[in-house]
């Protein structure tokens, strides 16, 4: 028997109240030994015999009548089986269904089966009158929870369910099922259909919940096995390349975890790139630990590319799949044109420069391909073979040059310029900067020297400038703030962005636009004679970056991807805002996604990453810098198919009243009725038999 609101049976204390006033009321005879009145007496005692007999009937029926009443405020609920079926008062039911991947992976998807089963013998149970709602723990459409009757086809709602990929939001669902069933009258139920998987059990918190309702009980349905299955999964797949491009030896590593207590052998490891199987290697998994599995390969064409590692063998469980994405540009051939080459090579212009945008020298398994020319040659050079030109401390431009130059740089070429003793400010000011197009940020200024006592660094750096991503870091960038600049140019930038500048104010690294190319002006120079900044930990990082960034944009990256559940985010460039792009997510789904004027950028993001797999973005314009792909995995540790033990499942839902069953008992249905009306009948009864013995006259 259940009730629907238990708090009325303290009530039942109620009770004893008849039997406190009978004993009050006993009266207490006074014995008078006179003769006259002895008869009287013999007559006295047999009329309060009968007395006596009514009076403890009376105190039996009022008893009861309290009792009753009390039963009658509890509203008790007569269930037979489970108590499926519903009978009496109309019922409100909120029916939560666990969605969850380790519904997926525990079995090929026989329990999230089995999950849509029970929970479609719940809604069938349901009478006219009644209704419910299917809440999913991991919500994967647009449509929000509501209560349903019968005939609003509630069935139809178990349809679109769906697994995800993320871990069980049951604090969420519950908050839910809680607000559902707040203003609801009559009998209310709470059914949990889950695995009980620890991933998603863990994370819940009642008092996170919120305002809930004690008095309705929780009934858990666990579906599934009831024994743990071997399970293991891909933890992380990292990427060991720094350069990412085709034609280029790239390195992945994935660590497979067990997570269970026995060994598991023949585990086959198998890497797959644009729907083609690269490589793969057999690994055991030990008990309970961990096994690394490097993969090598190389990629024939620029782009973006998706893959995916994937586990196979019998006898386990769990995500067998982690996605990754490749994103690759082509690689870069820079232009460094030598305009103070000496005999000494480490005293020419360009040394530093070269060997830090290739510093190992290899050029087969470079993305940098720095080619040096002296100045001499720069009346046979074209530029048009490069992405990059870079003219460092180059005293003489032939105007031809210029002119190819120009071109090369507003169809999309990038332009480096480093000064040095051997640059007339005059001279690049009428070539570079009143020429017919104007490459210069800024009219060149005078030398400047800067005496030793006056300590002149790099000072302030526009952290947001793509230049400069990877000074983040806070050891690069004060490896840069350590450097220390003897002789500079003023420039006065005029249509120009200041990446960079000198503790004194004045500019040091300067950016300007010209066509679809860009234009950096480094104010001193690229070697150790101005600067000690060739010796200083972030020179090979910042000439990397500030090349391939004038290249058209980042260089090739591995990337593995985010956790199902969370949000991808795009950061663009200012002009882009009000537009956006599309995302295309596994299932073929698609999304518009717009982006929105932020701290001088245009950035947006996209939530409903539900589903682990490849996702496509489209992005409105072809000029806007975003991956054509990006990954979403499955959290690691729903891949671990522990159930949640009794006592954990008791600390976590407390004072809540909860009942944990298997799915198979719903098979047998059972009744639930309202024994509200009975309870009135027979209270009536009982107040009329009260009624017809207290006036009853024995005399």
């Amino acid at each position: 028997m259940a009730f629907l609101y238990p708090l009325y049976l303290v009530a039942l204390a109620a009770g004893v109240i008849p039997l406190v006033i009978h004993l009050l009321n006993r009266r207490q005879q006074k014995r008078l030994r006179f003769p006259a009145v002895r008869f009287v007496l013999i007559s006295q005692r047999r009329v309060a015999r009968t007395y006596n007999l009514r009076n403890w009937l009376l105190l039996a029926v009022r008893t009861l009548a309290v009792l009753l009443l009390a039963l009658l405020l509890a509203h008790p609920l007569w269930e037979t089986g489970v108590g499926l079926a519903a009978r009496g008062a109309p019922l409100t039911t909120a029916i939560i269904v666990d969605n969850s991947l380790s519904m997926e992976v525990r079995g090929d998807g026989a329990p999230f089966d089995e999950a849509r089963d029970a929970a479609g013998l719940i809604l069938e149970a349901l009478d006219e009158g009644d209704r419910a709602a299917v809440i999913a723990t991991n919500p994967v459409g647009s449509v929000a929870p509501a209560l349903k009757t019968p005939e609003e086809a509630t069935l139809k709602d178990l349809d679109p369910l769906a697994v995800s990929a993320g871990t069980a939001d049951l604090t969420g669902a519950l908050r839910t099922a809680y607000r559902l069933l707040r203003g609801a009258g009559g009998q209310k139920a709470l059914w949990v259909v889950t695995d009980l998987g620890v991933a998603g059990w863990d994370r819940l918190s009642l008092p996170s919940v919120g305002e809930f309702d004690p008095t309705v009980p929780v009934k858990i349905v666990t579906v599934g096995a009831a024994e743990t299955p071997a399970s293991a999964t891909i933890k992380t797949l990292e990427s060991r390349t720094t350069d990412v491009a085709p034609g280029l030896d790239l390195e992945l590593a994935a660590t497979v975890v067990n997570f269970t207590a026995g060994e598991i052998p023949g585990v086959t490891a198998r890497l797959t790139i644009d729907d083609k199987v690269r490589d793969e290697k057999q690994v055991t998994l030990p008990a309970g630990a961990e096994a690394t599995v490097g993969f090598r390969f190389k990629l024939e064409r620029p782009g973006s590319h998706s893959g995916h590692v994937s586990l196979h063998g019998d006898g386990f469980s769990g995500n067998r799949r982690h996605y990754f994405t490749i994103h690759t540009r082509d690689r870069l051939n820079v232009l460094l044109v030598d305009g103070d080459p000496q005999r000494a090579l480490v005293a020419s212009e360009t040394f530093f420069l070269s060997r830090a945008l290739n510093p190992s020298g290899d050029l087969a398994n470079s993305v940098l391909l720095p080619e040096v020319i002296l100045a001499g040659a720069l009346g046979q050079v074209n530029p048009e073979g490069y992405q990059v030109v870079t003219l460092a401390n180059v005293p003489d431009l032939p105007e031809a040059f210029v002119a190819r130059l120009a071109a090369f740089v507003e169809g999309g070429g990038g332009l480096l310029l480093s000064l040095g003793d051997r640059v007339t400010a005059a001279e690049y000011n009428r070539l570079l900067w009143r020429g017919p197009v104007p490459l210069l940020p800024g009219p060149l200024g005078e030398r400047r020297r800067v005496p030793l006592d006056q300590n002149v660094g790099v000072d302030a750096l526009d952290a947001a400038h793509p230049a400069l991503a990877a000074f983040g870091d806070k050891r690069l960038l004060d490896s840069l703030r350590a450097a220390r600049v003897s002789s500079y140019f003023e420039v006065t930038p005029t249509g120009g962005r200041v990446v960079m500048r000198l503790s004194n104010g004045q500019p040091l690294l300067v950016e300007k636009e010209v066509g679809k190319g860009r234009v950096l002006l480094f104010t001193t120079s690229v070697d150790s004679a101005w600067n000690n900044l060739p010796l200083k930990t972030g020179y090979v990082p910042l000439m990397q970056s500030v090349v391939s960034y004038m290249a058209g944009g980042s260089r090739g990256t591995v990337d593995t991807g985010i956790t199902a559940g969370e949000s991808k985010h795009w950061t663009v460039a200012p002009i882009h805002a009000g537009l956006g792009l599309r995302v295309v997510d596994p299932r073929r789904s698609e999304k518009a996604v717009t982006f929105i004027a932020l701290n001088g950028k245009a950035g947006g993001a996209f939530h409903a990453n539900h589903f682990a797999g490849i996702y496509r973005v489209v992005p409105h314009s072809a000029d806007m810098d975003v991956a054509g792909l990006y990954a979403v995995n499955p959290p690691v540790l729903e891949s671990r198919l522990e159930r949640m033990g009794a006592e954990e499942l008791e600390r976590k839902l407390g004072p809540v009243d909860h009942e944990v069953m298997a799915a198979g008992v719903l098979s047998g249905g059972g009744s639930r009725t309202d024994l509200a009306l009975a309870l009135v009948v027979l209270l009536m009864a009982t107040l009329l038999f009260e009624g017809w013995l207290g006036q009853r006259n024995y005399e």
